[in-house]
């Protein structure tokens, strides 16, 4: 019979479970009552389509399986792993300025070999380290702050170029929109 071992993160952000035995649970979007939660096997979805289920005990977190048992044996690996991966994109976006190969060779000095071997090759997690500096590129890197000084330089100008667009903007605004001028014959963004 396992035990709770622990909640740690998956990859997308998601709590997980893992259990004494080694296996890892994500919560199931249904069958949750006042006293439990339901978590089902992370390796739900195919090609091992397990279908077994936990349930949770708020009070004590203590674990009761459910009817089926696991179709795959438990992998001790994955824990560590996702936790070197998290390592990895919490370090991108701290340090938005250094090189994604020293990010990832910082990563990979500080981890156990046996955790190394399982690691996606270096390409993919060169694309991990630039996927989250784009997610994380919030206002301080596109955001402009607008002050009342901001709005004299374009009352120097008597002709405006006012645009705006939905597509291109930072995940924090729902819109972009600037104000450019003519200024010694080039157009020049004002705000």
């Amino acid at each position: 019979m396992p035990t709770f071992s622990k909640f740690i993160t998956s990859q997308r952000g998601a709590q997980q479970i893992l259990d004494s035995d080694g296996y890892i649970y994500s919560r199931k979007k249904s069958g949750d009552t006042a006293l439990t939660s339901t978590w089902r096997c992370a390796k739900y979805n195919p090609p091992t389509k397990c279908k077994c289920h936990i349930y949770l005990a708020l009070a004590d977190n203590s674990l009761t399986l459910g009817t089926q048992p696991h179709n795959h044996s438990a992998d001790g690996s994955v824990p560590a792993r996702q936790e070197v991966l998290l390592s990895l994109k919490r370090k991108a976006a701290d340090q938005p300025l250094s090189a994604t190969q020293n990010l990832i060779s910082e990563t990979l000095a500080d981890t156990a070999a046996e955790v190394n071997q399982t690691l996606p090759n270096l390409e993919s997690l060169a694309r991990v380290v630039q996927r989250s500096r784009a997610s994380s590129s919030g206002s301080a890197q596109h955001a402009k702050a607008t002050t009342s000084e901001d709005f004299i330089l374009p009352s120097k100008y008597s002709d405006w170029i006012a645009d705006g667009t939905f597509y291109v903007a930072p995940k924090i605004f729902p819109q972009s929109y600037t104000i450019h001028s003519v200024v010694d014959a080039k157009c020049l963004p004002l705000i």
